[in-house]
């Protein structure tokens, strides 16, 4: 127990800490040329943004260089990737976030600030992992299945948080609505909804493992279900989706893309560094405790992931009918 809560209250102070290092490394020549930066689509503290703040302090090591993580939140994760997609093409500047504005948002958005495909280069898939659907001490269900029969009893009483339209959380309800024929009220954050969770101005929220843990733990948050094909190590007693749902899981994955036009050598230091710093004791133990599988694949590789996955968001948003309003 000890143990698990020194590495839940590293991810925490990773979430407010951008952090330099010193040379462990050779980096490429005349590269980094000042700071790097790790743009997040995500609020501090959550999803993502914790675990770039975890990877910017082993990355400055490995770099030599400072390396600082700068959150974007909104507009469905777009701001964030326009930025990216925007930046010189330098090496100085990358994107650290979900597959979500490279393979879901394009199919929910009418009009791009940026093309997915031609803009942005794979840098590194680092890992992925489940999120959970938790709920407020105050809300009266005490399952999911509780929540399905208030919904079905009182359609729209119930509210649930998200981090704007498109987001992983207002996907995933989405297709949870559908699932169980429910109909709740979207209440959009840009920043942490934890806080009205926790005070019981909201109901439910889907919130990644990173942010919800700590809080379920403690007893300040109740978790309803696990969105993974099967149900996490990290809270077993917690059914998976795909128990009363089958078929309907969802994953998150974070990777790092950089601007098209990066040259190539910075962009395979860069993969490495990562490679490196996920191989790291600290981020091993936070990513296992979090319940996500680290993964080793290729730029290409992760290129074909990417293009298997926006295919398959896109059948779904299609037979979902899921839009952005």
């Amino acid at each position: 127990m000890h143990k698990r809560n020194t590495l839940l209250r590293l991810l925490a102070a990773a979430a407010t800490l951008a952090c330099a290092g010193q040379v462990h490394a050779q980096a490429t020549p005349g590269w980094p040329n000042g700071p790097v930066r790790l743009i997040t689509p995500t609020p501090v503290g959550v999803g993502a943004d914790a675990f770039a703040r975890l990877y910017a302090d082993r990355l400055a090591k490995l770099l030599s260089a400072p390396v600082v993580v700068e959150n974007r939140p909104g507009a469905s994760s777009t701001l964030a990737t326009d930025a990216v997609a925007k930046s010189p093409a330098n090496g100085q500047v990358f994107l650290f976030s979900t597959s979500l504005p490279i393979t879901t948002v394009p199919h929910l958005m009418a009009k791009l600030p940026y093309n997915p495909e031609k803009d942005l280069v794979p840098v590194a898939a680092l890992f992925r992992g489940g999120s959970f659907i938790v709920a407020s001490p105050a809300f009266s269900g005490k399952s999911l299945k509780d929540l399905v029969s208030i919904a079905k009893a009182k359609p729209g009483s119930i509210n649930y948080a998200t981090y704007g339209p498109a987001s992983t959380a207002n996907l995933g309800m989405e297709l949870l609505q559908d699932a169980a024929g429910i109909e709740m009220v979207q209440i959009a954050y840009k920043q942490s909804a934890m806080p009205d969770l926790m005070g019981g101005q909201l109901d439910v929220g889907w919130e990644p493992a990173s942010s919800a843990l700590p809080n379920v733990r403690s007893g300040k948050l109740r978790a309803l279900a696990y969105t993974g094909d099967k149900r996490s190590p990290t809270l077993p007693d917690v059914p998976a989706l795909s128990e009363i749902y089958p078929g309907l899981e969802l994953f998150t994955t974070i990777a790092v893309w950089a601007p098209a036009g990066t040259p190539a050598p910075v962009l395979e230091r860069m993969r490495k560094a990562f490679e490196a710093a996920s191989k790291d004791p600290q981020v091993v133990s936070a990513l296992h405790e979090t319940g996500n599988e680290v993964l080793s694949i290729t730029p290409a590789q992760m290129q074909a992931n990417l293009a298997r996955e926006s295919q398959s968001m896109e059948r779904l948003i299609k037979a979902k009918k899921i839009a952005i309003n």
